[in-house]
């Protein structure tokens, strides 16, 4: 039956309709649809700690506890290295030149120095593969595990993204989700890694350090201990300020990255409009943001640094002079000390031992500051994971039935968009179309046409009524299955970065390429496909930028017919598209709407 065309001015065009086995409905531009995005805000509360580590499975379990023993035996090599050091330095100690020797004494001390160095050596040789076999152990164990990890939390997030409701997408931007994905898997992958095995370094490396220093000389420990907390407040003065220079700057180069990729996309229009100075111009106005962010940054590290190395060395200078006093105190006093009594070594021992732990605390920052921001960004992607759709169509519940006749009756419909809530798009709208006919909705833009097709498709539930098919209510029925009856071609058709065929395939992934070479057939699109060199294996590109507007919405028509669909949708199918690929597709939809009476 061929179906009347109306002036575009006058009726927004429709769509052919359906019947029995496949029945369409014909609607106008989906204006009615179009709703603000509105991002979320994301929370700013921490996910447990024990939860950032909930995909794990049991290897990841044994390389994270196998990762936290070599992360602990590298940060305890430097405080043990430091007591090499230490037994170095004595080892080196010459007699006083008061005291006259033989040459039996001479030899005698070479002998000893020379056992006591090799002996020494050896230690170093033995702590080095261990600290070789921890480190390797370290990094390995940390990366592998979040790796592992944030592959499963990916797909979690993936999954639970897409399984949402579409009034969800309304109201959250897709291209903001999009990079949000990577953002916060990345973050959270930082976060149960890597830096996680550093912190634990460090932190042993810190503790560590603290009681080597507080065993082999306490006053000097105690005395050094003072001045760290001045090291640790210009390193934390430094870190915020670096932190907030960073942020600002990564959002300059934002906005100026943003206006260069608006030019360059546009480039055709800038030229034409020989607006190629102004866009120049914003772009320069734009990084002088980044200049100022810049000059931020060097000055919070040069002050911070030299505030942090100055107050170093001032310990230096403090521990040196107290160390030395001790020296003098327990070597050339009287009674001279016999216990634990200060030496060039035990004074190098302490004085490292405290300096190290000072600085490797001070490091563990960062990573700790990571753990904080993976648990932050967990809390989001958590939340999306375990957030339940309203119409998911990934669950099992639901009735199937055994056979569909297309019999759709719409009863005292009310809806709001969840992006617009104040604005009544239907209001009691009741509608009854019966199997096998063919019905074309026609009205003004914004007056529900393409609602009445997100409700059938079921991305909407109605506020108030029913949208019943054979006589059950939508939302009584299994989703997945639901969606299989429908067959559904849009204004501008979405084609994925895959091949002709594998498109097609999509409507039905079983299907043979028979099935596919008779789809193309009916939709009129396999003469234009053989005559790619690939034929149906030809890329479409992404969007299906290779292909033209009516090339693309017959592939998208092809689609729709592979699925068999119990009913026909066509959702402004030609509208967007120029005269003379309105007219074959026009053509395809007649021919396929007689096929199916």
């Amino acid at each position: 039956m061929a179906m009347p065309k109306h002036d575009q001015h006058e009726l927004t065009p429709y769509q052919a309709v359906q019947s029995p086995t496949a029945r369409a409905v014909d609607v106008a531009a989906p204006s009615d649809q179009e709703a603000t995005a509105t991002p979320n805000e994301d929370d700013k509360k921490l996910a447990p700690l024990t939860k950032l580590f909930q995909f794990a499975d049991s290897t990841d379990v044994w390389l994270m506890v196998v990762g936290t023993i070599c992360a602990a035996g590298t940060g305890f090599s430097q405080p043990l290295q430091i007591l090499l050091f230490g037994e170095i330095m004595n080892s080196f100690n010459p007699p006083p030149p008061t005291v006259v020797l033989n040459a039996a004494d001479v030899e005698a001390m070479q002998a000893s120095m020379s056992s006591g160095i090799n002996e020494v050596a050896i230690k170093f040789v033995w702590l080095g593969l261990g600290v070789l076999v921890c480190g390797f152990g370290q990094v390995a164990c940390w990366s592998i595990s979040a790796s592992r990890q944030s592959k499963r939390i990916k797909q979690e997030y993936i999954r639970a993204i897409l399984r949402q409701e579409i009034g969800w997408f309304d109201v959250n931007n897709s291209m903001e989700l999009a990079t949000k994905v990577a953002d916060t898997t990345l973050i959270i992958h930082d976060g149960m890694g890597r830096k996680l095995g550093d912190g634990i370094n460090f932190t042993a490396m810190g503790v560590g350090g603290l009681v080597i220093g507080l065993l082999k000389g306490w006053k000097l420990a105690l005395a050094l201990l003072g001045f760290t907390p001045l090291i640790g407040i210009a390193a934390f003065f430094m870190v915020k300020a670096l932190t907030s220079a960073v942020t600002a700057s990564v959002a300059a180069y934002g906005t100026a990255g943003g206006i260069a990729e608006e030019s360059l996309s546009n480039v055709r229009t800038v030229q034409m409009f020989n607006l190629m100075d102004t866009f120049a111009a914003k772009y320069k106005a734009a990084l002088l943001a980044t200049e100022k962010a810049g000059i931020r940054k060097g000055l919070s590290v040069g002050l911070g640094a030299g505030c942090m190395f100055g107050m170093v060395f001032i310990t230096y200078a403090f521990g040196m002079w107290y160390g030395a006093v001790q020296v003098a105190t327990d070597q050339l006093t009287l009674p001279k000390c016999t216990d634990n009594c200060y030496d060039g070594g035990r004074v190098l021992i302490v004085f490292f031992s405290i300096i190290m732990s000072a600085m490797a605390l001070g490091q563990a920052g960062p990573s700790i500051q990571a753990v904080f921001s993976a648990r932050a960004a967990a809390s989001v992607v958590f939340d999306m994971i375990e957030r339940p759709s309203l119409v998911d169509a990934t669950s099992d519940v639901g009735t199937k039935l055994d056979h569909v006749d297309g019999d759709i009756q719409l009863d005292s419909i009310s809806f709001q968009y969840p992006s617009r809530p104040h604005v009544q798009v239907c209001n009691g709208y009741s509608l009854h179309i019966k199997a096998g006919e063919k019905v074309a909705l026609v009205g003004p833009s914004g007056s529900g046409k393409s609602t009445i097709v997100s409700l059938l498709e079921r991305y909407y539930d109605p506020v108030d009524g029913t949208v019943k098919l054979d006589g059950h209510d939508l939302k009584t029925l299994n989703v997945k299955w639901l969606r299989a009856q429908f067959g559904l071609v849009g204004q501008e058709p979405c084609l994925f970065s895959c091949s002709i065929a594998d498109n097609i395939r999509f409507g039905k992934p079983d299907a043979t390429l028979d099935d596919i070479y008779q789809a193309a057939k009916q939709a009129n699109a396999y003469d234009f496909v053989v005559a790619f060199p690939s034929g149906f294996d030809t890329e479409v590109g992404e969007r299906g930028t290779q292909l033209s507007g009516g090339q693309k919405q017959r592939i998208a028509i092809a689609r729709a017919i592979i699925k068999n669909p119990a009913v026909l949708l066509l959702d402004e199918a030609t509208s967007a598209l120029d005269a003379e690929s309105e007219h074959v597709v026009q053509a395809s939809l007649d021919a396929l709407l007689a096929t199916r009476q």
